[in-house]
């Protein structure tokens, strides 16, 4: 790792540390928890796999197509997303399988003697580096405008959503098997790009207590992993982090960090808005692709265009 760090901006504005009590601590540091979540998720998924595609035709009695898009959807829009920013990334269950055998192992970092490291080949995984070209937010723009032009189709018939949803699956286990870390996460999954977006207006935060902390600390075991945890599997650097958009609140960089430095924060939401670097271009044809989306899905929808 480099010698010379940015430290990530300085805290502005009030902010009250959740992980200074305890039990929050602890509940943070439980990748357990993390665990079991995300398997009662996945359970949730197959099951509308399944009902998507063997299920009733009529979307309105199908199981898969009232868990995705009215249960989960409106969970994601009307909770997870204004108030805890990424947590939905905490416990999707898409990554899970790739992940666990990416790892070789369900929870602690024991299987192959160790935690995954980047670039280093464990067990069935390639870890290959992501291609420079295809870095930042441009596959999840074409997956999500993709997914939003069929939309009607998708909605309205069951097994193409179970279908897709398996589809899913299956990538983002195969970019696993390929390539180091949450790829799928981080590059391609079509809603990552705008749950990204909007987790910057999301009063709740992960951040680093203070970036001279890190700047000092040579080993870097946040970002590469120790025995107490794996590296961040979002391949960001805490220490630069200064907006949610593409940290997933695993908490991985808190279970390794020796520092103790690793804090969540609870703030004024939208703050990361302040934040005056680190926009780029892909994340402003995100937005636009959002705001086509919310002038056309009403005449669309509800207008008599059909």
């Amino acid at each position: 790792m480099s010698a010379a760090i940015r430290p990530a901006s300085l805290p502005t504005g009030r902010r009250l540390e959740l992980t200074r009590w305890s039990v929050v601590q602890r509940l943070f540091r439980q990748r357990a928890v993390n665990w079991l979540l995300m398997t009662v998720a996945l359970v949730g998924f197959l099951i509308a796999i399944v009902a998507g595609i063997l299920g009733t035709a009529a979307g309105s009695a199908n199981f898969g197509i009232v868990f995705v898009w009215i249960v989960w959807w409106g969970l994601l829009m009307g909770v997870l997303l204004p108030l805890g920013g990424r947590l939905w990334c905490l416990i999707c269950p898409i990554p899970a399988p790739g992940e666990w055998l990416q790892r070789g192992s369900l929870v602690e970092p024991t299987g192959n003697g160790g935690p995954v490291r980047l670039g280093v080949r464990q067990g069935i995984s390639q870890a290959r580096r992501w291609p420079k070209a295809l870095q930042g937010i441009w596959l999840q723009n074409g997956s999500f405008l993709a997914t939003a032009l069929f939309s009607t189709v998708i909605l309205t018939q069951p097994s193409v959503t179970g279908w897709i949803l398996l589809g899913l699956l299956a990538l983002s286990a195969a970019l696993a098997l390929l390539f180091e870390r949450r790829a799928f996460c981080r590059y391609v999954c079509p809603v990552g790009g705008f749950i990204g977006l909007y987790s910057m207006v999301s009063p709740l935060e992960l951040r680093v207590q203070d970036p001279l902390v890190c700047q000092e600390h040579r080993t870097k075991d946040c970002c590469l992993g120790n025995a107490n945890g794996y590296g961040c599997p979002w391949l960001e650097q805490p220490w630069r982090l200064d907006r949610n958009a593409y940290c997933g609140l695993c908490g991985e960089c808190l279970r390794t960090c020796p520092k103790g430095n690793v804090v969540v924060n609870l703030r004024l939401p939208g703050a990361d808005l302040a934040v005056a670097h680190g926009w780029r271009m892909d994340e402003a044809y995100k937005a636009l692709i959002m705001l086509a989306c919310a002038a056309i899905y009403p005449v669309v929808f509800l207008g008599p265009w059909g």
